[in-house]
């Protein structure tokens, strides 16, 4: 079978390699094997609402029921409710069919270990490995539904953080994905008015969730609401709008936290902007691969409370799974009874200019000298809070520029000296 897992699980478009029944029955044994490893004998498995996940769902539950194990079913909830579950003792392994924030033609299958967090590189390639075997158990595993028990422990881990909400009228985005699951959950959490957009009546991500924005802002000012939370199809991405319907920065709702929680230090992707070291005084900051996993294993080895993607992803180090909804009441908590925009006013991310050139080949950017030297002259030009940030796309053959610095004009000049240079030798 060869399948190699991207960034977070398997993800395309259902029906074709890797997101067909013959992998969701792969994937189900090799998560049921990394389960029976760690002394475990069931696997919880959900899934969001998209047309083709319940097949895809019934063949990840074959797979594992074919080694022995006992699938658990968990029914449409998002995948943080998967993480808690995990984190409470339910099982030690778990697997969400979901594409996340992808369109509704599209799909995948996340795996995720113990306590809620997601398997680390050599799990990852002995969850490849074990997905080429062929072997099964003499009899076949159990089929429960566990549900009811994953919600409580999401209730639980919620009630937990103890979080003072503010009595103002808040919209919600569910991006008719798994999160309209806890609906009922949120509108009894939430101290104010409550109006629901991305209600589940539509098709998931279709023009709602965090990444069609637009949606939550025209819902904001037709409410006349304090704020609007957004999350994506299976939840785990949180994306706000002040109470003038505008997209507020990923990035300046990690600065709202960090000063909120008072902490030392945090992690953020290299997708994150360089106006978190200059605006956050004496804070450590931790830079990292893209992912959500990867923010996991900095926050693990520097004993870091908090880590957050540009994109919407944050993590806690009092919480067990990536939590749209919870980072999202995290984040308006910390706001309290300002207007959004007044509590974010102080947060100003840098100018940036984002493109792509596409290229030839894919040699090892350190050793194509007149790209790097062009790079340095550009960072020299940028000055101390800037950077140039090349990457290969993983999907497609074109290097990704990213230049960023305090002064838009300087940004500007930076990035089409660097995207010169690349189109003269790359292309």
């Amino acid at each position: 079978m060869g399948v190699r897992f991207g960034t977070d699980g398997l993800r395309g478009r259902a029906g074709e390699a890797p997101i067909r029944a013959e992998e969701g029955r792969a994937l189900g044994r090799a998560a049921a094997r990394w389960a029976t490893e760690l002394g475990g004998t069931a696997v919880l498995v959900a899934h969001d609402p998209r047309p083709s996940s319940p097949d895809l769902e019934a063949s990840v539950v074959e797979g594992i029921r074919s080694m022995g194990v006992t699938a658990a079913r968990l029914g449409c909830v998002p995948t943080p409710v998967v993480g808690v579950a995990l984190a409470a003792g339910l099982a030690h392994v778990g697997v969400m069919v979901t594409a996340s924030h992808n369109p509704a033609p599209d799909n995948g299958f996340k795996v995720i270990g113990p306590k809620g967090r997601k398997p680390l590189a050599d799990e990852v390639a002995k969850l490849e490995g074990w997905m080429d075997a062929t072997e099964t158990a003499p009899a076949l595993g159990a089929e429960a539904f566990c549900g009811v028990e994953a919600l409580t422990a999401w209730d639980r881990a919620v009630a937990a953080l103890d979080l003072e909400l503010p009595r103002r009228a808040l919209v919600v985005d569910f991006a008719h994905g798994a999160a309209t699951a806890m609906r009922s959950r949120l509108e009894r959490l939430w101290p104010g008015p409550l109006h629901v957009v991305g209600d589940g009546s539509g098709v998931v991500n279709d023009g709602v969730g965090s990444e069609h924005l637009e949606h939550l802002g025209a819902a904001v000012l037709r409410h006349g609401a304090w704020a609007g939370l957004a999350v994506d199809g299976d939840g785990d991405r949180c994306r706000l709008v002040d109470e003038q319907g505008r997209p507020v920065p990923g990035d300046a709702v990690t600065w709202l936290l960090a000063g909120a929680m008072g902490v030392a230090g945090l992690a953020v992707t290299v997708m994150s902007t360089t106006a978190l070291e200059a605006q956050l005084t004496g804070v450590q900051v931790i830079r990292t691969d893209v992912g959500d996993k990867h923010l996991m294993a900095a926050m693990v080895e520097h004993e870091l409370p908090l880590g957050a993607e540009e994109s919407g992803h944050v993590l806690f180090g009092d919480y067990p799974a990536g939590d749209g909804l919870v980072a999202g009441l995290r984040a308006l908590a910390a706001v309290g009874e300002r207007p959004v925009s007044q509590a974010l006013a102080p947060f100003s991310p840098f100018p940036r200019q984002l493109g792509k050139v596409r290229v030839a080949a894919r040699p090892p950017l350190d050793s194509v000298a007149p790209v790097q030297q062009a790079v340095s002259a550009a960072e020299q030009r940028l000055g101390p809070n800037g950077r140039v940030f090349l990457r290969y796309s993983g999907t497609e053959p074109v290097l990704r520029i990213l230049v960023e610095g305090p002064d838009a004009a300087t940004v500007e000049a930076a990035y089409a000296s660097v995207q010169d240079v690349v189109v003269q030798v790359m292309t």
